[in-house]
């Protein structure tokens, strides 16, 4: 079974879709804490909707295709 798509998580994924972000930037964005923020990238990353590259001491997530093609059928 996948991962279903909360309303937390489409705000991830639609603030990704402007550009990458770091998971502190996504969580003062958000206004929720950065243990809440890191779940839901985890998930995310799990489920393979996006991807995170190392830059420095941060990570910076991005969406991956499989998550542009989502958010796109879900605005068709």
């Amino acid at each position: 079974m996948g991962l279903t798509l909360t309303d937390s998580k489409r705000r991830i994924l639609s603030l990704l879709e402007d550009e990458p972000r770091h998971g502190y930037v996504l969580a003062k964005e958000l206004n929720v804490q950065g243990s809440t923020i890191y779940q839901h990238l985890s998930e995310l990353e799990a489920a393979d909707y996006i991807e995170g590259e190392e830059d420095g001491r941060r990570t910076v997530y991005s969406l991956t295709e499989k998550a542009e093609l989502i958010l796109r059928a879900e605005r068709s």
